[in-house]
């Protein structure tokens, strides 16, 4: 196995072991809704517990897993956790390079991938929701087969997807315009709209045919009734833009810093953009703002890559400083395996490590911007 590979395992390795894992025997994490209905419908595999609610009964796929492997159900469900976390950041270093980043830059980026407080650890940590692993590693997927216009692929990842959780649709818009007006190719749109087919039929026989404790004796308009836009509150609650800064805190403000940069990426790939907007839409679905918003991740650090190499960010000094302030970030008052002792701390560390940041790429920028016009004299 390639060495990189090899030194991706072994920091994924370490990472799971330092985020540590859920105790659902402690509260409040025993009252959590997601666990206690995943945990109901792996109990029930291989048949179908009908009292699991909203959309939770839908996103059979690891649940069922789970409940069909030989250990205890919490047991099964850490090792697919496991398992899909090793898979990850392999497979996430595959689509940086797919997209034309550098060997040494993907690699850079799969570690401050794992020094994400949202973009990896809490998936690893809160193991019950292991679907959000599966569905990242889906996208990433996703983004590689559309690449190489693989209609086939893209269809089964889809399929395969909404089985594990129907937000996995919200890639499709975004392709669309990628074929229909990037590539204006009416053949491989057409070819792309019927590779949709069959995940749109799965998540109708998934509602039509499983009945949870919400939907009982109300059918498939019901249950399809359940995606509604149901948080439009947040809207205007200040909160929900500070967990999305938070998402990628300390990295956040780094492509407004390079704002041309950025404007001409999503310019010559708004399919990007529009998949990025949907997922920060879809924060308003629900209340786990940060969650919602990750799995716009493969944009937002392939927009890094860019910078990083287009602006020279190759020390290794400097890399090592920034990914320090990654994992600086990382501890939280509620979660993980080492806890900070109150909110006030979390908040504090992730200012000042977001400040540090920040800083040091404007700097950055006005020393490139310097040496650019002293090279013109």
């Amino acid at each position: 196995m390639n060495k990189i590979y090899l030194l991706i395992l072994m920091s994924a390795s370490i990472m799971i072991v330092f985020y540590g894992r859920i105790d659902i025997a402690d509260a409040p994490f025993d009252s959590i809704p997601d666990i206690k209905n995943y945990r109901l419908m792996a109990e029930a595999a291989p048949g179908l517990d009908d009292t699991v609610s909203r959309n939770f009964g839908y996103r059979i796929l690891l649940p069922y897993t789970a409940g069909l492997m030989p250990f205890g159900v919490d047991t099964n469900f850490y090792i697919i956790t496991v398992i899909l976390s090793l898979l990850l950041p392999l497979i996430f270093f595959r689509f940086l390079k797919a997209y034309g980043l550098k060997d040494e830059t993907s690699f850079y980026l799969t570690l401050l991938f794992l020094a994400g407080r949202y973009t990896y650890g809490f998936a690893v940590w809160d193991f019950y929701d292991v679907h959000d692993l599966f569905t990242y590693i889906l996208i990433l997927l996703f983004l590689i087969a559309l690449k190489s216009n693989s209609f086939l692929n893209l269809s089964i990842i889809l399929s395969i997807g909404v089985l594990n959780r129907e937000t996995v649709l919200f890639l499709v818009p975004s392709a669309i315009f990628y074929y229909a007006v990037i590539k204006r190719d009416k053949k491989r749109s057409a070819t792309f709209l019927l590779s949709i087919l069959a995940p749109v039929v799965i998540l109708i026989l998934l509602r039509s045919l499983i009945t949870t404790e919400s939907a009982a004796g109300k059918g498939i308009i019901y249950s399809l009734g359940k995606l509604r836009f149901d948080e439009s509150q947040k809207l205007l609650d200040p909160v929900t833009y500070y967990r999305i800064i938070n998402t990628f805190i300390p990295l956040t403000f780094i492509p407004m810093i390079f704002f041309e940069t950025s404007r001409k990426f999503f310019k010559e790939n708004f399919h990007l953009l529009i998949l990025t907007a949907t997922y920060v839409a879809s924060c308003f679905l629900a209340g786990d703002t940060e969650r919602l918003i990750v799995p716009a991740f493969p944009v937002f650090f392939l927009l890094l890559g860019i910078i990083f190499e287009k602006h020279g960010f190759y020390s290794l000094k400097q890399r090592l400083f920034i990914l320090m302030m990654c994992i600086v970030s990382i501890p939280h008052h509620i979660f993980f395996r080492y806890r900070l002792p109150h909110r006030d701390w979390k908040v504090a560390v992730s200012l000042i490590t977001l400040t540090a940041v920040t800083v040091f790429f404007y700097r950055l920028k006005r020393k490139n911007r310097v040496l650019d016009n002293n090279s013109d004299i």
